[in-house]
């Protein structure tokens, strides 16, 4: 492992004596978070190391947020189990029961709904930062959780014993786990020697919220086009969060388009499928890029959410794999304790089994975004001909199609326990 902060490392055996914390995670984003807030109810003892407070205040004045989430039933589980959905429900979420996926080249469409399978919903549309600060107020009142913000993780030390944490402040902490959630640009990752392997889509995502002149009906709406997919998503007060996907030369063009030119541009790439874009809020962009991290683990480290994976997001799977990522170690770790109390819970035999539990299953998606985006880039005859065929003929196989809503809503493996 990489070690280059001037103080000297301790030794093995100061660190197993000596840690502070069973647990130290690194970043309290929503995965993050849960994992730090699951942990803890499972009586870790855990520290949280976050840059930045996020703001729990609120108001249903707030605007909308630029970046949201559409939670499978699974990530909804966990969410409800951890006691931070009604802080979700208190704020703002919104459930949608349809999709309808069409294509520009025929019109061909196939279309879900949770009536077709029996249920309320699809799934809920959140905005991020309502996620994190629902998760937020139950780690603040939780007795095993300690928070500290502004302190940067500058250097990790690793040994068969413990690991030791460096922060910017010249302090180190011991502890008998790291769990690195900080992101696609981890900066845990990179100290635990840990390599990605990268693909990069040459798109971006456009995102946003907007207001447009018809219902959205509770559905989530999504046309391929030649320059990709367009998206509007079901959201409270008939707005739509917005995803769209266009070649990573035209993200600036996107970005400097007024508002006026903004709504115009969202119309014509939704074939006015809910009428004239009326309002639109703050929007942003990000290039697309799919990661993975060679290993998930190293000793007494470990990777989950997007530190470890990202994924295409036109689905939408990637905070859904990150919650699950959090949940399967929550259940990995407290097994491990629960069986053997005399052996050390954090030994690299136990993180091989949250390893081998997700990566396969993340691998699975990661993949599956990417043939799903191949069959539908409209680039060659063959394709849009097949398309203009299949796609009737899937809207009809109602089997099939409640298969795909059911392992999308509530998971395509064994689930955690928090997520069942």
């Amino acid at each position: 492992m990489t070690n280059n902060h001037s103080k000297a490392s301790s030794s093995p055996v100061e660190i197993a004596e000596k840690a502070g914390w069973d647990v130290i995670v690194v970043g309290g984003g929503m995965v993050g978070a849960t994992a730090a807030l699951g942990l803890a109810q499972q009586q870790f003892n855990v520290l949280l190391l976050e840059q930045y407070e996020p703001d729990l205040s609120w108001s249903t004045q707030q605007p909308y947020q630029v970046r949201v989430s559409a939670l499978t039933r699974a990530s909804e589980n966990i969410l409800k189990a951890l006691g931070a959905w009604p802080g979700i429900e208190a704020r703002r979420c919104h459930a949608f029961t349809d999709m309808h996926v069409w294509e520009s080249s025929s019109e061909a469409e196939v279309h879900f709904s949770a009536a077709d399978i029996h249920q309320a919903n699809l799934g809920h549309v959140v905005e991020n930062s309502v996620i994190q600060a629902a998760l937020w107020e139950q780690l603040l009142a939780h007795p095993s959780v300690t928070i500290r913000t502004g302190d940067e993780v500058v250097d990790l030390s690793l040994t068969s014993q413990g690991a030791e944490v460096f922060l910017s402040n010249g302090e180190s902490l011991l502890t008998q786990l790291v769990v690195g959630a900080d992101g696609a640009a981890s900066k845990t990752r990179q100290l635990a020697g840990i390599e990605l392997t990268t693909h990069d889509y040459h798109q971006c995502a456009v995102v946003g919220c907007v207001e447009t002149e018809l219902s959205h009906q509770n559905t989530c709406w999504q046309r391929y086009q030649a320059d990709g997919p367009f998206a509007f998503l079901a959201m409270p007060d008939n707005q739509s969060s917005i995803a769209w996907y266009l070649p990573i030369e035209k993200m600036q063009w996107a970005l400097a388009l007024s508002d006026e030119a903004f709504a115009e541009a969202i119309t014509e790439a939704s074939a006015n499928k809910l009428g004239q874009v009326i309002k639109v809020g703050e929007r942003g962009a990000f290039p697309l890029i799919r990661r993975h991290a060679n290993h998930y683990i190293q000793p007494h480290f470990v990777l989950i959410g997007d530190a470890a994976h990202t994924v295409h997001p036109q689905a939408g799977q990637g905070v859904n794999l990150g919650l699950l990522d959090a949940a399967a170690l929550i259940d990995t770790l407290a097994n491990a304790r629960q069986q053997a109390p005399e052996k050390d819970w954090s030994r690299r035999s136990v993180l091989r089994r949250y390893e081998r539990w997700r990566r396969g299953d993340n691998v699975i998606v990661q993949r599956s975004m990417e043939g799903f985006d191949w069959m539908f880039q409209q680039d060659q005859s063959v394709k849009n001909k097949l398309r203009s065929k299949i796609l009737p003929l899937a809207n009809q196989a109602t089997p099939i199609k409640n298969w795909l809503m059911s392992q999308v809503l509530k998971g395509r493996e064994v689930l955690p326990s928090l997520a069942q």
